[in-house]
């Protein structure tokens, strides 16, 4: 059993084992080896790309015993020069294994108030513990507060001497020109698919895991230039002690990366239902999160607006120049105001997603709307007998949805005058179930999710615990089929009604785990229908 994990155990610990990054190790070297560092840094890139980990090489390097006259001395002049960290003294091993009380790492997200940086101003006066710089890593740094922002400001235009000052951010453009322009600035780039893949062999042999060449190009591919998404895939799938094929990494990594969500974004604007669908599908059969790729398409296709609105260069400062020209020609395919209405519509679908046993039903429902498509039914059976109107069924659904076509009626030769009570048609009900299934199966699956509430002799009331449940049920073709059946079993007129449940109501019957593939499937089948059948 491994003891570690691949993401932790392979981090780079000297600027030559940065993946993809030789232009930004080579400068920071070379300012390091004519003793001309800085007080400020800022490393920006996408997540994966090894911002945090130069940082901590960086860190290493100013405070390697290896280096200065002398290594005792916490002050260092014009003269002193340093290098590449021997990653072997106290200072480096301290670093290495998070133990160094003069490196001190912040994370934003949890950290983002004034009150932290007032009290980061305030220690920042003290001296390193045993080195000979404190070196302080603000990891997503964008997450910092407008007023926390100040604070550091007047940090940084008058810092101590003995103080180094690295932020870390994947989004450069929420962080105020007055802190940018106080730093020296690194762009992350993506590593090629050709580094990631050469990192994963060597890997692969330290770790005896048989894998074959192509499979590590595949794992460079799903990666999308993060190396460190690179190595927790490998990690994964080297666990089975199995030879790794491309077939496994494609299994494993359909998961959302940058190519992901630009071809999902361009099948919207080219109105390639069937490629938008398969890719939602792709993300929950590989047990991939839905809602992050949700809120990912959602920020990606706010850089699509924002390039039709005309924003400056800076706010896609996170995207390089090839991705930025793909957004660019993606951006011409739609048309604003729909755009707009899009983005409108996945963030609804993104909020409703924890309401349905199934995240991916909003956001599919989102999709088709954008593109105007409806969900088939099947037809109505013919009925071959001549029949009894029912108007009066009619007016009693004065609270649903009036039909935009003429639906054909069920009707009756022989009309029972009894009574229908509530028993009979609870009695009734499993034969009135396998009646529709025979008609149209996907309703069925809709039913079974709902909670009989009222029978006043005529119409049965049905509480519906989700809209889409709700809307579907109210269509014409479905209500004919569900009148008609009812109709035909208990010998008289019964319609139905449908209304929205309460939060805090339940349904009545546990859902048991092949009832939800059912309503799964068949939910998604009335769209697919269409879609697929093309």
């Amino acid at each position: 059993m491994r003891s570690e994990v691949f993401y932790r155990k392979y981090r780079p610990q000297k600027f030559s084992d940065l993946v993809g990054q030789g232009p930004i190790a080579e400068t920071l070297l070379a300012q390091l080896e004519s003793g001309k560092i800085g007080h400020g840094y800022l490393f920006w890139g996408q997540r994966g790309t090894g911002k945090t980990s130069t940082a901590r090489i960086f860190a290493k390097a100013v405070n390697c015993e290896k280096y200065g006259s002398d290594k005792n001395s916490k002050i260092q002049t014009p003269k002193s020069k340093f290098g590449e960290p021997c990653g072997k003294c106290n200072s480096c091993l301290s670093i290495t294994n998070g133990t160094s009380l003069d490196l001190i790492e912040i994370d934003a997200a949890s950290n983002r108030g004034i009150d932290e940086i007032r009290d980061l101003r305030e220690k920042v006066k003290l001296s390193p513990v045993s080195a000979k710089f404190k070196v302080y890593i603000v990891d997503e740094a964008h997450m910092l507060t407008t007023e926390a922002f100040n604070a550091l400001l007047k940090t940084l235009e008058e810092p101590p001497r003995h103080v180094i000052f690295i932020l870390c951010t994947t989004e450069l453009g929420k962080l105020p020109a007055t802190i940018v322009s106080r730093l020296q600035r690194f762009n992350f780039q993506r590593a090629t698919n050709a580094d990631i893949s050469k990192m994963l062999i060597k890997i692969s042999k330290d770790e005896g895991i048989k894998i074959e060449e192509d499979s590590t190009m595949a794992i460079a591919t799903a990666a999308d230039g993060s190396f460190r998404d690179a190595v927790s895939l490998l990690d994964q799938l080297g666990a089975s002690g199995k030879k790794v094929s491309p077939a496994d990494v494609f299994r494993l990594a359909r998961l959302s990366g940058w190519n992901q969500l630009f071809e999902f974004a361009n099948s919207l604007a080219s109105s390639d239902i069937k490629g938008a669908i398969s890719t939602i599908e792709e993300i929950a059969e590989a047990g991939g999160d839905v809602p992050f790729f949700a809120k990912q398409v959602i920020i990606f296709l706010e850089k699509v607006l924002f390039l039709q609105i005309g924003l400056p260069a800076d706010t896609f400062s996170d995207y390089d120049e090839g991705q930025l020209k793909k957004v660019r020609e993606l951006s011409e395919k739609f048309d604003s105001d729909r755009l707009q209405e899009l983005i409108r519509s996945l963030a609804i679908s993104e909020n409703e997603m924890k309401l349905y046993p199934l995240p991916q039903i909003p956001m599919v429902l989102a999709v088709c709307k954008y593109l105007g498509v409806s969900t088939p039914q099947n037809e109505v059976l013919e009925d071959d007998e001549g029949g009894l109107d029912q108007d009066e069924l009619v007016k009693d659904r004065s609270e649903q949805k009036k039909p935009e076509k003429v639906v054909e009626k069920p009707d009756f030769k022989k009309v029972s005058r009894r009574k229908v009570s509530y028993g009979d048609i609870e009695k009734n009900w499993s034969e009135f179930l396998n009646r529709v299934k025979r008609v149209n199966a996907h309703v069925v699956a809709l039913l079974r999710s709902t909670k009989p509430v009222d029978f006043d002799g005529r119409v049965i009331t049905l509480e519906v615990f989700y809209r889409f449940h709700k809307e579907k049920l109210e269509e014409p073709k479905i209500l004919s089929v569900l009148d008609k059946n009812m109709g035909d079993l208990m010998k008289k007129p019964i319609g139905f009604k449908f209304v929205l449940a309460k939060k805090e109501s339940k349904p009545t019957s546990v859902v048991s785990a092949s009832d939800v593939v059912d309503i799964r499937e068949n939910e998604l089948e009335l769209i697919a229908q269409e879609i697929f059948s093309k």
